[in-house]
Parts: structure tokens; sequence; C-alpha cells
């Protein structure tokens, strides 16, 4: 009597168990709260670099700050794995885009050399240059991820040495009041270029991601919206559904002071050009995966 019991409890577990690796269960945090699924690729081995992308681990942030209306209110945002140009795309990059496709090269200002960020560039240009390369433009949430690096401080961190002038990145500076005295720069500090600089020439933050934090301003996926914050969703959001203005994100070699914090929204209409905006592409890990996957073997090794 006691076996034939003990027999029909190993057979209710097993049965339990079985049904449970069949089933699709939903995650669920110890707060109770329903977490984000797991991304196909979060079961595969997936390259830190790819085509000159890092890839930025997926993850929880606290999003916005308390220093302007449209920061507000600070939330808690997920975003899911993906992959973030390491350096911002340069004029060299953009030219190769126009010759192969027959758009215009927008003008570039005299100082603009080839390894320097492109500018001057529509947000329109900028996302079919990104799908030219078989990418995206960053949302909004991804790029103030990646410019935290999972810190949730509303300050940039390079990863460099403490040296006697600790860099801040190509932002307004001596070297630009040199050339416009009319400027408001850093006080006391000169980073070599009173304009903008080749892309990589400063250290890059805690993620591998050079020149968030300045050099030019850079457009993001989404339409602005002031109060977004307030009734985006937790997960990946990704902007309003429509809107006037297009998000910009950044610092940049004209800006100083208050400017600069990842956490600073700046918008502007998308056909606009300046001679401190430009960008950098993103791309989904699972189309990176993809796009690894279709590279032909040689050898034996892809």
């Amino acid at each position: 009597m006691v076996s034939k019991f003990i027999r029909r409890i190993v057979l209710l577990v097993f049965l339990i168990l079985f049904w449970a690796c069949s089933s699709k269960i939903i995650p669920i945090s110890h707060s109770g709260k329903q977490m984000p699924p797991p991304s196909s690729s979060a079961m595969r081995v997936m390259p830190e670099e790819v085509d000159g992308m890092v890839l930025i681990r997926g993850g929880w942030f606290y999003m916005g700050s308390r220093l302007k209306s449209d920061e507000r209110p600070i939330h808690k945002v997920f975003v899911k794995d993906f992959y973030l140009d390491k350096y911002e795309v340069t004029v060299e990059e953009f030219r190769r885009f126009c010759f192969a496709t027959g758009h215009k090269m927008p003008k570039q200002p005299f100082w603009n050399k080839d390894d320097h960020p492109v500018v001057n560039v529509t947000w329109y240009e900028a996302q079919a240059y990104a799908r030219w390369a078989g990418k995206r433009l960053p949302t909004e949430a991804e790029w103030e991820y990646a410019a935290t690096a999972r810190q949730n401080k509303q300050t940039y961190f390079l990863n460099q040495e403490h040296t006697y002038i600790r860099s801040q990145g190509n932002i307004a500076d001596y070297a630009l009041l040199e050339k416009d005295a009319r400027r408001i720069v850093a006080s006391g500090y000169q980073d070599g270029f009173a304009f903008t600089s080749p892309v990589g020439y400063f250290p890059p933050n805690l993620f591998g991601i050079y020149d968030m934090e300045g050099n030019v301003l850079e457009w993001c996926a989404d339409w602005y919206s002031a109060d977004y914050y307030g009734k985006s969703p937790s997960q990946n959001p990704a902007g309003p559904p429509k809107g006037n203005y297009k998000v910009i994100r950044g610092g940049s070699w004209n800006r100083c002071g208050d400017y600069l914090r990842p956490t600073y929204r700046t918008w502007y209409p998308p056909q606009c050009t300046f001679n401190f905006l430009g960008f950098r592409c993103a791309m989904n890990a699972d189309q990176a995966l993809q796009n690894q996957a279709k590279q032909p073997l040689v050898s034996g090794v892809r």
C-alpha cells in the first residue's frame, strides 16, 4: 500500500516536470512581476564585437533624471541585447555609402577630415545609411543605456587612467575659444581640437564605446515627446509612434556644462543639418548572429 502511494507521488512529480519543460513558462521575479523573456540570442554564444560593433548586454537601468522636465520621471527600463557602433560614422564611410547608392554627399566643413565623424546629415540620410549598412539607428533608451555603461549615473565615465588633467572627451574647450571668443567653454580644459576630432581619439567608456560624451551629437531613431517618460513601456521603449522632432543625444565639440550628461535630451526636425550633428548605428543581437551565420565557411573556419 505504501509502495503504491510512493509510486503515484513519483509519477505525479514526473508529469509536472515534463509539463513544465514542454510548456512556455513565463519567468517571474521575486517581486511577482513578469520578467522580460530571454531573446533567442541569449541561448547562443555572441561575439563581443561584430564588424566594428560592440555587444551591449541588455538589462535593467534607471533612465532619466530630475534635472530637466523632459528627463522626468526617473523610470526603470529594460533593453535587450544589441550591438552598437564602436565609433561614430565617419566622413569616409558616409562617402562610400553615397558612391554606392547615388546619394549626394553633404558638404563637410573644411576642418572635417575622412576619419572625423560625418556631419551636416539629416535624420533621413542617417536612416538611409543605416539601412544600407544592414543596421539601424539606436533607440533613445539604448543610447542612454550604452552611454551610462550601466552605472546609473548622470555623468559620463571614461575608461581611462587617472591623470593630472582628466580627459572629458572632445567638448567646448580653450581650443575652441581661440577660434571664437564668444563661446562658453569648460574652465581650464584643453582637448586640442577646436572642432571635431578623429573618431576614437579619446578614451572609451566602460562598454568600449567612443565619443558618446563629445565630438558630435547623434541622431536616435525615436520621435521626441516631452512627456514620453511618464507613459513609456518598461521594456525596450522605442519612442512615440509619430511626432515633429527626432531625438538627439550626446555631447559635442561646441557644448559644455549642463549639456554634458548622458540623460540630456535634445531634439530637432529630421530634415535639419548642423556641423555638430552626426550619428552611429545599432543592430539587434539576433540579426548580427543571423548575418554571421550567412557568412561562407573557409577551410572550416567562418
